[in-house]
Order: C-alpha cells, then sequence, then structure tokens
C-alpha cells in the first residue's frame, strides 16, 4: 500500500515516522531545520493522516513493509538513516531486524521493545470496543492527550496541545482501531537490541510518562552504539514540544554520521 508522504530538502536522506494516532504533521518544526540540511521523507503511517484505513489488524511489519514500499519507490537503495516515535518507533524496529542492509543511522523516540503487558494489551481492546461501538476516536483522544504533553506543555504552550488533538481527531476510526490492535499483537524486540549494529540516537522526554527516561538507559545498555539524549520539559512528544531542543540533538547526531 502506497504511504502519503512528503518529501522536504536535499542531501542525505533522513525518513521519520510519527506516533499513533498522529500524522506527518508531527513533524512541522523539523522540516525547516533539518529539511534545510537533509533530505527528510515523512509518511503517513497505514491508516493515519492522508494514508488510506484498510479493514484489519496494521501489524507492525505490514507497517514497516508499507514505509519499505515507499523507499523502493523513490527508488532510494543507499543506505538511510531512520527515525520513529512512539508506534514509529515499533516499526523502525520491525525494518532495522529484518532489513538492517537499508539503513545507515537509527532515532528511536519515546519509544520501547517489548511488547504489550496484558493490562495494556486488554486497555487497548476496551478502547477497540468502545471505538467500534461508537466509531467515534475522541475517546481514545480523551484518554491519551494528558500523558503525551508534560505538564509544562500542557499549560505554557495552548497551541501544541490544540494541534496535537486536531491531529488526533483526524485519524480514521478504523485507522485507530487497526493500530490498536497491531501494537497489541506486536512481538517483544528486546532480542533485537544488541544486533542493532548502526549508530543509535535515543531521544526522550524528561517527563514522559509513557516512556520515561529509564527506558532510554535500557536501549542504551542494550544497544552496542547507542547515544541517549533527555529533553528537559518534554513529555513524550518532544519534537514538537521542544523542538529546538530536539532538532539540536538530531542534528548533531547526523553530523557525528556524516
Amino acid at each position: 500500500m502506497l504511504l502519503a508522504y512528503d518529501d522536504h530538502g536535499p542531501g542525505p536522506v533522513v525518513v521519520l515516522l510519527h506516533g499513533f494516532p498522529l500524522n506527518r504533521s508531527l513533524w512541522e518544526y523539523q522540516v525547516g531545520s533539518i529539511g534545510s540540511r537533509y533530505r527528510l521523507i515523512l509518511p503517513d503511517l497505514r491508516g493515519h493522516g492522508e494514508s488510506a484505513a484498510p479493514e484489519g489488524t496494521y501489524t507492525m511489519d505490514a507497517m514497516a513493509d508499507d514505509v519499505l514500499e515507499l523507499l523502493d519507490v523513490l527508488q532510494l537503495r543507499e543506505p538511510v538513516v531512520l527515525g520513529g516515535l512512539s508506534m514509529g518507533g515499533y516499526v523502525a524496529l520491525s525494518l532495522i531486524e529484518r532489513f538492517p542492509e537499508r539503513f545507515r543511522g537509527l532515532i528511536l523516540m519515546s519509544t520501547r521493545a517489548e511488547a504489550d503487558s496484558p493490562e495494556a494489551r486488554h486497555a487497548r481492546e476496551d478502547l477497540v470496543d468502545e471505538i467500534e461501538g461508537t466509531q467515534d476516536v475522541r475517546p481514545v483522544v480523551d484518554a491519551m492527550l494528558p500523558r503525551l504533553l508534560s505538564p509544562t506543555t500542557r499549560v505554557q504552550r495552548p497551541e501544541v496541545v490544540a494541534r496535537v488533538r486536531s491531529m488526533m481527531e483526524k485519524t480514521a476510526p478504523r485507522g485507530v482501531i487497526g493500530a490498536l490492535r497491531g501494537m497489541a499483537s506486536r512481538p517483544d524486540r528486546t532480542g533485537v537490541l544488541a544486533g542493532i549494529n548502526v549508530p543509535t540516537l535515543l531521544l526522550f522526554g524528561r517527563d514522559d510518562p509513557i516512556t520515561p527516561p529509564e527506558v532510554a538507559q535500557k536501549f542504551a545498555a542494550a544497544i552496542p552504539r547507542a547515544q541517549p539524549e533527555v529533553i528537559d520539559g518534554a513529555g513524550h512528544l518532544a519534537p514538537i514540544e521542544r523542538p529546538d531542543d530536539a532538532n539540536r540533538a538530531i542534528l548533531a547526531f547526523l553530523a557525528e554520521l556524516a
């Protein structure tokens, strides 16, 4: 399934994968800064943004295959830098495990390698049941939004809160259901980490209750060439909450790769 995408800038390619249930406009603040020096490929993952939302479960491998198809359509044969935030990180781990030769660097943001706990799977199933009954994604938005953004962002940056809410509310019910089921069924990829042999930036928010900084430290202990970077004042969405700090960290990492 060919994804909707944006293609910005010159230079070496960087592919960024958004989280759930967001879309490629999450990277708005990266386009002007990182996109002035690197070629940014920003897809909408299956069921999100302007990409199609078919029926069924969106496994992380299926979503990864969509991204690989896009890279092939764009004839990107040389290894690229791959970044993924939250669910986008799950997709990135699928790609780096199965197609390591396609990537020369990895950026993992606010994500984890473990499978869902039984409690997390049940919570996702409850949300699926509610959305199937109402065809309304607002229960997901209302449940998730307070946990996605830091207290500082929620108080001091109402425009960011409104922007994130708008992204979430625009996601089709079928897309939300497919992604929820896919995340609930995703495999544990903890064992993959030790085999990642490319430089890896770990970008996490200091005030993230979903993937707190300790998760970054676990990644750093497992991935041989990992570099943790914790962004103060950010929650789960550092690239939109603290874009200047996130961009500095990403640009420094990309410069080291060069």
